[in-house]
């Protein structure tokens, strides 16, 4: 009976171990995934502002939103090393992304007033948010997802735990009412004796 718990224990340990390995691989596609974004948005930046030279109110906008920028990418970092949930890192992520697509969406909105000649650019570059706006969709969609799958899978944990203890318990009591049995037969086995 004790082999046969600690065989459970150890079979318990290495689910939670696969369980925490998907995970950890799930946590660096998506830091992969985030780190790809980032490089986009900043091509899209740099690709802007060769487009439009002489505008000091936009270039000041955008030297603004490079600050907020990094600032938020390196908060963002600090954040994500100190939280322990998976899902609070990826609604993180998920935070500063959109915060980016609308700073996005604000300069171009600049430089379609600005710069009417422009309009091509400014086409292409809507078409590319709204992209992305929906790549930012489906990836909520997906870690709402995963987070329910981590929530079922915590409660599936649970209920194991909760089996295990029961199990216990009743090998307990039965191991109880076996010496209580094996003390009676001796008992009986003396009184049996001849003296």
């Amino acid at each position: 009976m004790v082999e046969d718990s600690k065989s459970a224990r150890v079979s318990d340990n290495l689910e939670s171990a696969l369980t925490i390995h998907h995970l950890t691989e799930g946590k660096n596609k998506l830091e992969a995934n985030y780190d790809k974004l980032v490089q986009d948005v900043h091509e899209l930046i740099s690709f802007q502002e060769e487009r439009v030279v002489d505008f000091r109110y936009l270039q000041s906008n955008i030297t603004y939103q490079q600050q907020c920028r990094s600032e938020l990418v390196a908060d963002m970092k600090t954040k994500m090393a100190k939280k322990d949930a998976e899902s609070e890192k990826l609604n993180q992520k998920y935070e500063v992304l959109l915060n980016l697509t609308r700073a996005q969406a604000i300069v171009i909105q600049n430089l379609k007033f600005k710069n009417m000649t422009d309009k091509q650019l400014l086409s292409e570059a809507k078409m590319n948010l709204e992209l992305k706006n929906a790549e930012l969709t489906k990836s909520e969609e997906k870690l709402t997802h995963d987070k329910l799958g981590l929530k079922f899978q915590l409660a599936g944990l649970l209920k194991g735990k909760e089996k295990h203890v029961e199990e216990k318990g009743q090998l307990q009591l039965q191991i109880s009412e076996l010496m209580k049995a094996e003390d009676k037969l001796k008992e009986k086995i003396k009184r049996s004796r001849p003296s």
